[in-house]
């Protein structure tokens, strides 16, 4: 993950007196190097997906936790970045960079790791909830205690029929 530079005060002024009439945003040295480090942290993340989705295929769950920590911290780097990437994507250096395919990468890659993790926690839902009913019917659902007395006030005592027409 590398470090997106700011420009000095001046500079952007001076490249914009400097360029051509022609319009287009003008890019300083350091936002060329802004857009390497963001399209370098975009193919690091893009590459780590990959790798989780792979392991979770192949049932290597524990990668998930694994991964997480260093999943966090690309995402959260892109996100706090990409204001400062925005009005230079549509600039030629930009496409040159490939920013634009590495997004559309970073979605497909996202939703697939994100279709995956849903449905472990599905899954692991699922599995609790077999776990406490199998607890319930061993428990008989909490009528009996563990020294096998009743619990409650469902006694025979309390049971009235009124025999009087």
């Amino acid at each position: 993950m590398a470090g997106i530079r700011k420009f000095r005060f001046g500079e952007r002024r001076e490249a914009r007196e400097n360029a051509s009439a022609s319009g287009d945003v003008v890019l300083t040295n350091e936002d060329e190097q802004n857009l390497d480090a963001f399209a370098e942290t975009l193919k690091e993340t893009i590459q780590l997906l990959r790798e989780e989705i792979e392991a979770i295929n192949s049932g290597k769950l524990g990668v998930v936790s694994e991964f997480f920590e260093r999943k966090s911290k690309l995402m959260k780097w892109l996100e706090l970045k990409t204001p400062l990437i925005e009005p230079f994507l549509p600039h030629q250096t930009a496409r040159e960079k490939k920013i634009h395919l590495y997004l559309e990468e970073l979605k497909e890659a996202a939703a697939t790791d994100g279709e995956l993790l849903s449905r472990m926690s599905i899954a692991a839902r699922s599995v609790v909830r077999e776990i406490e009913k199998a607890s319930d019917r061993n428990g008989l659902s909490g009528i009996y205690g563990k020294s096998g007395q009743k619990l409650g006030a469902a006694s025979e005592g309390n049971l009235r029929i009124d025999r009087e027409f």
